[in-house]
């Protein structure tokens, strides 16, 4: 007969998937905070690219060449001229044709200004286009080689990783989701680090790593106790925090 430790223990782990099951609309919406985050991100790299190097010419250039790319793919997408969103062609052959186009020329961008904030922007709009194409792994890899490029800005090195958990996130790949958010809370200085721990906190309990979920959750009360999650996020940390350990 099981203990009552042991049917707490239970109670509480149903607990917690039900919790899970609730913040299903929080992650779709938390994508956009995310989005949001990230442009925030950029902005702030692009600033201190400014003040410190009163943007290179390289960076000029970078800049230059992805406003371009950008702005062509827009209007080939059917986007009114200054138009930020991209619209939904009605012939979905056509616009396949189209994001492979821009996929390979964004890739040139990227590879043409390595290491400038143009160029993650570039790798993550190649990756965004490869995904939307279908092509889990090779957005992946765009990501990943985006990542190597930029040692020397990890914030930029953490928006990268938290887009590599998203995209595995939809593809329900949980543990490598979850992998992949806790690089991006990794970085001390990424201004969404526990944003992403409570994500990669979410990935393990949906990739049955309760344990790694557990430590997150322990972590994010310690050090983040004001963390403004919604509820049913601030939930599963409560409901992880009493969880025990096997």
């Amino acid at each position: 007969m099981a203990s009552k430790s042991q049917s707490h223990g239970v109670g509480v782990m149903e607990d917690v998937q039900s919790s899970l099951e609730r913040a299903a609309d929080w992650t779709r919406g938390h994508l956009l905070l995310v989005s949001i985050g990230l442009v925030a991100v950029l902005i702030a790299a692009a600033g201190v690219g400014w003040r410190t190097s009163h943007l290179t010419q390289q960076a000029e250039n970078a800049s230059d060449a992805l406003d371009r790319v950008t702005t062509n793919y827009l209007l080939a997408m059917g986007a009114a001229p200054g138009a930020l969103e991209v619209p939904e062609l009605a012939n979905p052959a056509a616009a396949e044709a189209i994001r492979s186009e821009y996929a390979e020329k964004y890739g040139e961008v990227a590879a043409a200004h390595p290491g400038t904030v143009a160029s993650a922007l570039a790798g993550l709009e190649q990756g965004n286009l490869l995904e939307a194409s279908g092509d889990l792994e090779a957005s992946v890899a765009v990501w990943q080689e985006a990542v190597g490029t930029l040692g020397g800005n990890p914030k930029l090195q953490a928006m990268l990783h938290q887009r590599i958990g998203q995209a595995y996130e939809a593809a329900g790949s949980w543990s490598e989701a979850a992998a992949a958010h806790e690089l991006a809370g990794a970085s001390e200085d990424y201004p969404l680090r526990y944003w992403a721990l409570a994500d990669a906190m979410r990935c393990f309990v949906q990739a049955g790593e309760a344990q790694r979920a557990r430590d997150l959750a322990l972590q994010i009360d310690a050090e983040a106790p004001d963390l403004g999650l919604p509820e049913h996020a601030r939930t599963l940390v409560r409901e992880l925090r009493q969880t025990q350990s096997p």
